[in-house]
């Protein structure tokens, strides 16, 4: 019998939790210590933490797993351990305590994408497939055997918000039915090709830094991707201005081409149905929503209200 440690921190894995309690016995869940946030310093649970306790499953909060750790998972029985978007590094010590196995749920179609920020390298890259990968936990990071891969279709239009939104709402099923195969005996073990590996790293605030001379597809695909964070961001007359949201799909960004005249970062002007054009190193952007430093968020139209000398504006001079 199963007896499970899902590890995790973020909301991505909440719905895998609640429905894998519904069917596997879970001793615990195991993340990171709360954390003060925000300019009130308002010391915030983990999501995966606040779920548990509403399931009334035990929490391990830790940073790093040394041997306190250990043995409390020891003492708790757990010999089968889930992680999820846990952050945690698992030691061979750690690893040691769960004789029926541990996997990890992980969002892209591995090899592709291994490390701690897939969702947002497949939106920067502009991909038109990603999914859903649960592997085998390995020595090297997210290059352990593939138990079950899911794969979709990725519109152009997709945000980190709403990818993450989407991994979160299919990985429940995947991950129950994977265990499921594993307790029967009859899951297919794919070695992956290291290969064809590409990797991630930790996002940057400096990721966030809009360069207009780029192309629209690119800062289309930029705007998107660091929706959740750092956000895509430039100036506007000395003051940061982040880019929260852009018009249409990223097909969309070649419709209208740059004039040959006006130079990249130029405010055009505005249209009812796309909001504000801004030219791009080949084409012109629409932008729906953005967010003056200290300011609130405001859509295009609010914005301009408020701004009336936008219009004509150069940004990220």
């Amino acid at each position: 019998m199963l007896k499970i440690l899902f590890a995790g921190n973020p909301s991505i894995g909440v719905n895998s939790l609640i429905e894998i309690s519904k069917h596997y016995d879970v001793v615990a869940v195991l993340t990171n210590p709360d954390r003060f946030k925000g300019r009130g310093r308002i010391l915030e649970a983990p999501p995966i933490k606040v779920a548990a306790q509403q399931l009334g499953i035990p929490v391990l909060q830790y940073d790093r797993l040394l041997s306190e750790s250990r043995e409390e998972v020891k003492n708790l029985g757990a010999n089968f351990l889930v992680s999820f978007a846990s952050g945690h590094y698992f030691g061979p010590k750690f690893l040691q305590l769960f004789d029926k196995g541990a996997i990890n749920v992980h969002p892209s179609l591995l090899p592709l994408y291994r490390g701690p920020s897939p969702i947002q390298f497949a939106l920067l890259d502009g991909v038109s497939e990603t999914g859903i990968t649960i592997q085998r936990l390995a020595k090297e990071i997210d290059s352990g055997n593939i138990l079950s891969q899911i794969k979709f279709n990725l519109d152009g239009d997709e945000t980190a918000f709403t990818l993450e939104e989407k991994v979160a709402s299919l990985a429940p099923k995947q991950l129950v039915d994977t265990l499921n195969s594993i307790v029967e005996g009859t899951v297919e073990e794919i070695e992956q090709d290291h290969s064809k590996a590409t990797f991630t790293r930790m996002l940057t605030k400096e990721d966030g830094i809009i360069d207009w001379s780029n192309s629209a597809k690119t800062i289309h695909c930029q705007i998107r991707a660091l929706a959740k964070w750092p956000k895509a961001y430039t100036t506007y007359k000395d003051t940061t201005l982040l880019i929260t949201k852009v018009a249409g799909k990223v097909g969309d960004a070649l419709d209208e081409e740059r004039p040959p005249c006006i130079i990249p970062g130029s405010v055009l002007h505005y249209k009812k149905q796309k909001g504000i054009a801004i030219t791009c190193n080949d084409a012109i952007l629409y932008v729906e929503r953005l967010q003056l430093a200290q300011k609130k968020e405001l859509d295009s139209a609010s914005f301009l209200n408020g701004n009336k000398n936008f219009i004509g504006s150069f940004l990220g001079g």
